[in-house]
């Protein structure tokens, strides 16, 4: 319970730090003229702390301890002597009382036996009580002189102007500090590139402004969002994570609606939440000044720390409600980037899709010109060498493809995957994958080699999963070596249907495999750029899976091959 402040600077005693020397040598040299006049062993002067507290600032003489200055007693227990005791004008006298400090339990230490006190309470203009000046006895409060008490009433005077302007000079240099200090973290906090940097940086900044032991503050990052927190020290952050702004919402609601911060006094949950981090004190204060509180903070303090003053209360509070302002501009800047990068996204997936089918539609139209030029001469028909319309028909066809690629691809963007699902034979769905890729096989010298079951029932999309099967299985073919072998195993595994497929192709570099699923893009290797395709069918396998609930993965080593496969809920 020691409260002694070292010095007169107790680094929370919301005074501005060290008194005026030449302020407390008036006090001291008052505080020895009253002890002389009425002949006490000591003269303590003692300024209000605030509405519970007042300290020992001045002590003169020799009083029943050497160590008063700097102790605190409470203001309730000088408003009880001063109900029993004897009044005489501005003076009060009484022998049945006598004071304990805070350091000391109440039974254990008082000014031994019937010894007097006379007190004086210091108010100035507006009647507000600054301090008190007492005197420890003996004082002979029978039948004082009037001439005694008029000489001591005129040092009460003196002595009530000297605190009043230590008072007033204390509180004004303390909140000029705070100010100070309130626009240095907020000067911090605006140079912060993201809402999480910008909390670290309050965190530290508040525990040196307020003088707090520890300071945990959060924010949310916008509405219905999860919050983000940070403290100092970061230890206090292990046992207060974000979670706990939830749990604070209804005193940061009040805290924002009746424009004021609440302590462990008005809140038993703060002072809970102060011990768990190893703490006494607490005071909290909403971030934000609009109609929403956007976040909290914390500040923390030890059972020896003085009370939060009326000035530290309005500091927190102001640069809580700035807080708030910086958190809707950080969140703001974050989306302006967002929309620039997605911008930025979108401008080069216009102008790669517009390559890819400048180039892949040009090819098959190139061939299907020229062919059809060969059908209006004969000459030109018999100098061919092969027939011109079968040439015709493999353009016709890739080009076909390309189309088919693109309105899935518009469709699956668009939620076109109907999710509708119904009993089918998932074994006739690859089968009919195989078919599909049957022709390109043959011309390749690619097998197929399949393990599946002769039927296997599930309840699935068909038509969602054929396409994903197709693309997979002729992507196996596309990119195999001339006579190799594509592997097919189909299985069901509790709840879900299974594809592996698996070729012995040129594989997939590290370097490109994190890209394989994005759409159009292809690998700068010279071996997969002389295959042709426009990288769309397995980005539309990949979103028409994650669309049904299910996964497609990747395994593949340059050289030996590549094996894809599907699971969905089936």
């Amino acid at each position: 319970m020691g409260d002694r402040a070292a010095e007169f600077a107790h680094p929370s005693s919301g005074d501005g730090g060290a008194r005026p020397a030449e302020q407390l040598a008036d006090v001291a040299r008052i505080a020895e003229a009253v002890r002389g006049v009425v002949q006490a062993r000591a003269t303590m002067v003692s300024r209000v702390v605030d509405s519970e507290w007042l300290e020992v600032v001045v002590v003169a003489g020799t009083p029943s301890r050497d160590d008063l200055a700097g102790h605190r007693w409470r203001r309730a227990e000088l408003e009880a002597i001063l109900r029993e005791a004897e009044q005489r004008g501005r003076l009060h006298l009484t022998t049945r009382r006598s004071v304990s400090y805070v350091e000391v339990p109440p039974e254990a230490w008082h000014l031994p036996g019937l010894l007097g006190l006379l007190l004086a309470p210091l108010h100035n203009a507006h009647g507000d009580l600054v301090g008190v000046l007492t005197t420890e006895g003996p004082v002979h409060t029978v039948d004082p002189d009037p001439g005694v008490c008029d000489l001591v009433e005129l040092y009460v005077d003196q002595a009530r102007l000297a605190l009043e302007g230590l008072y007033e000079r204390g509180v004004l240099s303390e909140r000029l500090r705070l100010t100070d200090a309130g626009l240095s973290v907020l000067d911090d906090a605006t140079r912060a590139d993201d809402v999480p940097a910008m909390l670290d940086s309050v965190a530290v900044g508040l525990s040196r402004m307020m003088r707090a032991a520890a300071t945990w503050a959060c924010a949310e990052v916008s509405p219905g969002v999860h919050a983000e927190a940070a403290s100092y020290p970061d230890a206090v952050a292990a046992r207060l994570g974000p979670e706990v702004c939830t749990l604070l919402e209804p005193l940061v609601e009040e805290c924002r609606r009746e424009g004021k911060a609440l302590t462990q006094a008005s809140s038993p949950l703060l002072g809970r939440l102060a011990r768990v981090t190893g703490h006494d004190q607490a005071l909290l204060v909403a971030v934000g000044e609009d109609a929403e509180a956007r976040g909290a903070l914390l500040l923390l303090r030890l059972a020896d720390d003085p009370p939060w003053s009326a000035a530290e209360h309005d500091a927190a509070r102001a640069v809580a409600r700035r807080i708030g302002t910086v958190v809707t501009r950080l969140e703001g800047r974050r989306r302006d980037q967002q929309v620039v990068d997605e911008l930025r996204e979108l401008d080069q997936y216009r102008r790669d899709l517009v390559a890819s089918l400048t180039h892949d539609l040009k090819t098959p139209l190139t061939a299907i010109s020229l062919n059809t030029e060969l059908l209006e001469s004969d000459r030109r028909l018999e100098e061919a060498g092969g027939h011109p319309v079968a040439a015709i028909r493999r353009s016709a066809d890739r080009l076909a493809g390309l189309v088919d690629d693109l309105l899935a691809l518009a469709r699956t963007e668009e939620g076109g995957v109907s999710g509708r699902t119904e009993v089918g034979d998932v074994s006739e769905i690859l089968r009919g994958a195989c078919r599909h890729a049957e022709v390109q096989a043959q011309h390749r010298g690619i097998t197929f080699s399949v393990d599946m079951p002769e039927q296997l029932t599930a309840k699935v999309d068909a038509d969602a999963l054929a396409r994903v099967y197709a693309n997979v299985v002729s992507n196996a073919v596309k990119f195999s070596l001339p006579d190799g072998e594509v592997r097919l195993t189909l299985r069901r595994d509790g709840e879900v249907v299974e594809l592996v497929c698996a070729d012995d192709g040129i594989g997939i570099a590290p370097a490109d495999q994190a890209a394989v699923f994005d759409m159009f893009r292809r690998s700068d290797d010279p071996l997969v750029r002389i295959v042709p395709g426009t990288g769309v069918g397995l980005a539309i396998s990949h979103r028409i899976v994650t669309r049904l609930g299910g996964a497609i993965g990747l395994e593949s080593t340059p050289g030996e091959g590549s094996t894809f496969t599907v699971r969905v809920p089936g």
